[in-house]
């Protein structure tokens, strides 16, 4: 056999052949070599055919695939292993010569056990980070930025990173799957209209995790590369066998949640967020556009994106808290819990305000989405101490123009994500919902769709929905067309209770209304008259909308009419909310309906008090594994409920919702 050299290729150009420089004499003449000889220690067998022996007794492997009887010299002393080398050599990525006939000894290294084994088909190299196009799933991807912190962990370089879609809406499971340790158990049947932008959910191109320990970070002389190994029986215990010193797990989220605890919170959050947060568990918009906020900047480099990434801690530490409580299994893990989630608030407010002092982040959706954020902390927690922040929340949209010059930007947004334009209708859309129903708790009229500001959420149905899709429905339950009418009834009764009654726009047709009783008969026609849009709507929104209708005018005839509780009409409208939201308890669909339910449950009697009661509990109701769909705000609802019927059976004056709220310092923000 003829020796093999790996020579250079030749320079393209030239169009002769160059003859060999003449060697020089200085070199000191090298060491002559029998003419023949492969291997002086090597087995008899091997020296008579003049190969390489790899010196391995009884039987060396030439011997052995050759079926030839292997022979060795008496006496021969072991092989001494080659002396370690001063100068680090850089890996050498070419094809390995150990096979090679023509190769001598000394230029071969004894073993290749520390190399990283070869697919047969050739390595996969990928740049650093992989070009976002390399996709082998069918389903839609975000990449993974790069993490900001590469001076912590030198052998890792920034990895590109995919996440899965949304789940189909089935009733045993509803996680949103966005984090590596999660996949193996979300169904394969997912929507096909699904946010991709949560980059928690690694993968490399083979559909393997990055933690898997299949993807070894490897540096060179020259540049870093991944490769990625055939994953077939013959190669992976081998190269767990050779290199497991060197595989160390790789959490792509890492760079931007640092400890244990603060990853396990997060993928909480991802996990059951799609059950707590959303009416309608079909896509989770909300999710998508905080974690991709939280992406989009390196740990702690701006202060508003750092204030939301701690909200989301602390929404998934105060569930959580909830959780073990009503386990029972650990009193002392709840409240612990629960102190984390306040510590975590505390501090997202202290970078809220240090994003509100900069002009950049009061121009920011992180600044915006972080103050909504703290907010359903206040929420979860029982509805507290949500003043302020809401405050600094509606500032922050006053100082960006007001709502209408933040959707008149209009700036477009990836199909499958929750950014741009799309993103800020989302948030004003949250923020004005918070807004009502804080406003139904305090009897003071809504700010962001008060009176001659509704305009902006009427131009925006409008819009293109590729531009900014609105996602009322599937977040609250309920119509977007409804909204304003329910913001209307707050308005209206919270000038009839402070006694300052308004006269409301009203068609050409009105002579007017002089007194707050002629603008509730309005509004209650108004609601009677009511229908929803022409197009197909879930079942739980066309359920939500009768509710929130029903709703509305036991308020209306309670707070401005002045009807008895027991009065036919009222008691109708009761009726009907409690059977529909037991419907929607029943098929675990409960998310945005406490208030309904406090009102309607005010003026309860005999055996309906019951079903209050047992709705409560529904709406505490473990929807997936482990997972339940309320939170600490289910308690408040309850405990105003509780403390009304004990009036009304005592014949106390102040046997409404709103007077024991008041009496009992209840300022609440519930939903």
């Amino acid at each position: 056999m003829t020796p093999t050299y790996f020579a250079p290729p030749p320079q393209p150009g030239h169009m002769h052949l160059v003859a060999p420089l003449p060697r020089p004499t200085n070199v000191p003449p090298q060491r002559k070599r029998p003419k023949y000889t492969r291997s002086k220690t090597g087995c008899l067998t091997c020296r008579a055919k003049k190969i390489k022996c790899d010196e391995t007794k009884p039987s060396c492997l030439r011997c052995t695939h050759g079926q030839r009887e292997c022979t060795w010299p008496e006496g021969l002393p072991a092989r001494k292993k080659a002396p370690p080398k001063k100068q680090s050599v850089p890996i050498d990525n070419r094809p390995s010569t150990a096979e090679s006939s023509g190769v001598s000894e000394s230029s071969t290294p004894p073993t290749r056990n520390n190399t990283p084994p070869k697919p047969e088909n050739g390595a996969m190299e990928l740049s650093l980070p992989p070009p976002a196009s390399t996709r082998r799933h069918s389903e839609p991807y975000l990449t993974l930025p790069p993490a900001a912190d590469t001076h912590r962990r030198q052998s890792i370089p920034s990895l590109q990173a995919t996440t899965h879609g949304y789940p189909a809406h089935s009733l045993q499971s509803h996680a949103l799957p966005v984090i590596p340790e999660m996949t193996s158990s979300y169904p394969s049947q997912r929507y096909n209209s699904a946010y991709s932008s949560t980059p928690l959910h690694a993968h490399s191109p083979g559909h393997h995790s990055v933690d898997s320990g299949h993807i070894p970070s490897r540096s060179s002389s020259s540049n870093n590369t991944i490769r990625r190994v055939e994953h077939g029986p013959h190669h992976a215990p081998q190269w767990v066998h050779h290199n497991s010193h060197l595989i160390h797990p790789v959490d792509p989220i890492e760079p931007y949640f640092q400890t244990v605890q603060e990853r396990h919170l997060i993928r909480h959050y991802c996990d059951t967020s799609l059950n707590i947060i959303m009416a309608v568990p079909f896509e989770n918009p909300v999710a998508a556009a905080n974690v991709s906020l939280v992406f989009n900047r390196p740990l702690r480099s701006d202060p508003a994106t750092e204030a939301l990434r701690l909200a989301l801690l602390g929404v998934a530490a105060v569930h959580q808290s909830f959780q073990i409580g009503r386990g029972g299994s650990s009193p002392e893990g709840s409240v612990s819990m629960m102190n984390l989630a306040q510590a975590y608030r505390l501090e997202s407010t202290r970078w809220l305000t240090a994003a509100c002092s900069t002009a950049d982040g009061v121009q920011s959706d992180a600044a915006l989405s972080a103050s909504i954020t703290i907010a359903l902390i206040d929420i979860f927690t029982g509805g507290h101490r949500w003043h302020k922040n809401l405050n600094v929340a509606k500032g922050l949209v006053k100082s960006r123009g007001g709502p209408s010059a933040m959707l008149a930007r209009r700036v477009a947004c990836r199909p499958g994500t929750v950014t741009g334009t799309s993103r800020a209708k989302l948030l004003l859309e949250i923020l004005a919902i918070y807004d009502m129903f804080g406003s139904l708790a305090t009897g003071r009229e809504p700010t962001i769709l008060g009176n001659g500001s509704v305009d902006w959420w009427s131009v925006s149905l409008l819009h293109d929905d590729t531009v900014a899709k609105s996602h009322v429905e599937n977040v609250f339950g309920m119509s977007r067309t409804l909204v304003p009418l329910l913001a209307q009834v707050v308005a209206s009764v919270a000038r009839a209770l402070s006694g300052r009654a308004h006269v409301v726009e009203l068609p050409d047709s009105v002579t007017s209304a002089a007194d707050p009783s002629s603008e509730c008969t309005l509004l209650y026609n108004d609601l009677d008259n009511w229908a929803p849009p022409a197009e197909d709507i879930p079942a739980r929104v066309r359920t939500g909308n009768m509710i929130y209708v029903n709703a509305a005018k036991i308020v209306l005839l309670r707070d401005v009419g002045q009807v008895s509780p027991d009065d036919h009409i009222v008691q109708r409208c009761v009726e009907t909310i409690l059977t529909l939201c037991l419907r929607c308890a029943e098929n675990k669909l409960s998310v945005d309906l406490n208030w309904p339910v406090i009102i309607a449950a005010s003026h309860a009697f005999g055996e309906s008090r019951r079903q209050v009661l047992d709705l409560f509990e529904a709406f505490r109701y473990v929807r997936g594994a482990d997972t339940m769909v309320g939170c600490y705000e289910i308690d408040t609802s309850e405990q105003i409920v509780l403390e009304v019927w004990k009036r009304l059976d005592q014949n106390h004056p102040g046997a409404d919702w709103r007077s024991t709220m008041r009496d009992l310092n209840l300022d609440v923000l519930i939903l």
